[in-house]
Formats: C-alpha cells, structure tokens, sequence
C-alpha cells in the first residue's frame, strides 16, 4: 500500500506542472471521471468534475490520466508599426546651429546643427530631436567698409539617421545688410532665426536675427552664431526608416 501511494503521490506531483482541463481519474469502485485535476495533499487527491469540486483520499483511486496541457491564450496582436514614414514638403521644423556661419565664409562651406524637436509626421515621431542634420553655405557676400552689401544664404542638405546620410532639400535663410550710402536698408528671411540662447542679456537676444540684420552698419559681417535656433521648411518631401 506504502509503494502504490508513493507511486499515486508522485503522479500528482508530475499533474502540478501538467494540470489541464482534459483529465481522468478512475476509482476503485470502478467509476471513471471526467474533469480537471487540482492538486492535493500527501493522503487525497482533489479533482473537479462538473458536478463540482471533489476529494478523494488516495485508497479510494484505481488511476489517473492527465491530459495534454492546455495552450497558452494567444496574445493580442501588437499594432502595425510602419517600417518608414513620409515627411511631406512643406513641414517646418527648428534646428539648433553647432557651428557658426557669416557673411565671411565661403559659398559650399558645411555646417552642422541639431533636430531642437521631434519632426512628426501624422501621429509617427519620424526623426527625433537631437538628430544631426548637416547645411551648408548657399552664398556668401562681404561687403567693403565703403561699397557693396553683406548677405548670406544657407540651407540644409542632409539628415544622418544610424549612421547613414538622407539627402534633403529646404528652404533657405537669407540675410541681406545695408548697401554703403543708402538710407533704407533691408532685410529678408526666406527661413527664419528664431533666437540664440548662447550668452546672456535681454530677452531681446530671442529676436529674429533676419530682421536684426536691418540694424548692421554699411560693411558689417552677418553672423549665424553657434546656438542659434533657425526655422527651415522642406521643399520636397524625405522618406525615412522608423525604428521599432
């Protein structure tokens, strides 16, 4: 009797880790159930069948047959995500400049500047902030102290996203100072400098530098300063990979 216990006790042991909703236990008296096992103690055996949860002292049962373990419930599907999204032309974004740029650098001159926030596209974050997007200098003018007039043109040209370069195309920012010996000056912003947050001073510093450059005198250097925060929007749209 010790040695059929032992045997019984160990299979429930084994039931435990098996238990499904497929089992049989057969009594002694010759009734065959149909139901679930749930454990037990070292002296009965609980099974529930569906008259109800049932206990049976180890005497009582002949055998037990545990069936193959029930499958895991599937897990709900996880959204779609898109491997790449299309950023249309026309989305303005702001960058913060890493190098500083003038009226005195040379026309193909590159620079580099930062993503200041997410460039969404739809409800999908498609570059994110911190991301380095190179520019470079369209045109550059000098003026003499006596005649001409300082500009400068600058545009990006390329994201960098795990390591690998996305061309792009943007609008430009344009700055134009005064012409020596006239009046009225002007001063045009194609793209837009939103404000510098190098240095300290007034809150005027958050000024447009685009309009600022109204205020340079006859042959002064217009200068786009490490930390400047410049708009630009995209003329053609850029397709690009969306991490997971």
């Amino acid at each position: 009797m010790k040695i059929i216990r032992a045997l019984i006790f160990t299979s429930t042991l084994l039931a435990l880790a098996t238990a499904s909703c497929a089992d049989t236990l057969e009594l002694k008296n010759g009734a065959m159930l149909q139901g679930k096992y749930l454990g037990g103690t070292a002296d009965t055996v609980r099974f529930e069948t569906s008259a109800g949860l049932q206990i049976f002292a180890y005497p009582e049962v002949k055998s037990m047959t545990v069936g193959p373990s029930a499958p895991a419930p599937a897990a709900p599907p996880a959204p779609a995500v898109p491997t790449s999204v299309t950023v249309p032309a026309g989305t303005r974004f702001m960058v913060t400049m890493m190098d500083g740029v003038s009226s005195k650098s040379a026309p193909g001159t590159n620079f580099a500047t930062k993503l200041a926030y997410d460039l969404v596209a739809g409800d999908v974050a498609a570059v994110k902030a911190g991301t380095v997007i190179y520019g470079r200098v369209v045109s550059a003018t000098q003026a003499g102290r006596l005649a001409g007039q300082s500009t400068l043109d600058i545009r990006l040209t390329q994201i960098v996203l795990n390591g690998s370069p996305i061309p792009i195309t943007t609008s430009s920012y344009a700055q134009m100072g005064k012409h020596e010996g006239r009046e009225s000056v002007a001063a045009a912003g194609v793209g837009a400098i939103i404000g510098n947050n190098t240095g300290s001073g007034s809150s005027s510093k958050g000024a447009a530098y685009g309009l600022a450059a109204a205020a340079l005198r006859p042959g002064q250097t217009l200068t786009v300063p490490p930390g400047a925060l410049v708009e630009f929007a995209l003329q053609q749209p850029v397709t690009v990979s969306v991490s997971h």
